[in-house]
């Protein structure tokens, strides 16, 4: 029977293998109301936003889940006839606008000169107002609760059980927030397509983001991403998730990301032992014997890539 350091060993360098093949196109495990918009776009006037102002408002989609793109200022919404719902907080976003003035040449002729002056202006989701217009645009089911069946999940459960992480269901998109907070917020188990993808998911963002800090990791946004997947492929193989040992959808994120370190392939091993120590620290809170494998565990992948 092969030991966890060849099993994270093989797949280490499946995914390296699978790198070098090209890019795989990312896929969105989990359900939410369709984006109608490709771009950040203004609700009213149907355009779509230009410049820095398209990552800006793509960052506040990200962080907030919100699942449609539209945005528009407090104003334009009342004009719709939707209101932004109190408590709210705009997104500020940054538009130029041209100012004439008369000025005075050397020969004392007097000249219009034309200037760009840079503003900044506020901008709320469609998911943070109310209104008829609105509604269509938002989350208004509510969850029911509902497990995957069917499917020898009992220890994955046990395993996250046991971490005692601060997990909450709610939202369209996972993610861990950092101390002070301290919690993973996750979609509802019902909203993924089948349990792999919100197992695979959730164990992102526990063997992952979760302990990062708990296991002293440092590193760039985009290294942590390919630690956390990676972390997310030994775990789910770990418990014998179904399907974990096809690492499509891994690849895919992991491809993304790799490109962020400038395509930097020896990163993977440094990740990969990282990962496997963060996969080892989760295991360990209801297995405890895997504490002391920990160190020699992560060599072995090293070595063996």
């Amino acid at each position: 029977m092969r030991t966890q350091a060849e099993i994270r060993a093989d797949l280490t360098l499946k995914i390296v293998e699978a790198l070098k093949q090209g890019i795989i196109p990312w896929r969105k495990p989990w359900r939410s109301i369709p984006d109608p918009v490709r771009l950040p776009t203004n609700f009213v006037t149907k355009k779509h936003y230009q410049g820095v102002n398209i990552p800006l408002l793509w960052l506040a989609q990200h962080q907030h889940g919100w699942p449609a793109g539209y945005f528009a200022s407090f104003q334009q919404w009342q004009a719709a006839g939707a209101h932004v719902r109190k408590g709210e907080k705009a997104t500020p976003i940054v538009f130029w606008r041209k100012v004439t003035k008369k000025v005075e040449d050397e020969n004392g002729q007097e000249q219009v000169e034309t200037f760009p002056l840079l503003r900044t202006w506020g901008v709320f989701n469609v998911a943070q107002v109310e209104g008829p217009v609105a509604e269509p645009f938002q989350v208004t089911t509510a969850p029911t609760g509902a497990r995957f069946e069917g499917v020898d999940r009992t220890e994955f459960d046990q395993v996250v059980a046991a971490t005692k992480a601060d997990i909450r269901f709610g939202g369209n998109q996972p993610m861990y927030v950092r101390p002070p907070g301290d919690y993973i917020l996750m979609p509802h188990e019902e909203q993924f397509h089948d349990f792999p993808s919100y197992a695979e998911t959730l164990a992102h963002e526990l063997a992952g983001h979760w302990t990062e800090w708990r296991t002293g990791w440092t590193g760039s946004y985009a290294e942590g991403e390919l630690r956390a997947e990676i972390a997310a492929c030994f775990l789910t193989a770990a418990l014998g998730i179904p399907h974990s040992d096809d690492l499509t959808n891994h690849l895919a994120y992991v491809q993304s990301w790799i490109q962020a370190l400038e395509n930097d392939p020896k990163f993977i091993f440094r990740a990969s032992a990282a990962a496997s120590k963060a996969a080892d620290y989760i295991l360990a809170f209801s297995r405890p014997q895997q504490k002391a494998g920990n160190e020699q565990d992560s060599e072995q992948v090293v070595e063996a890539a």
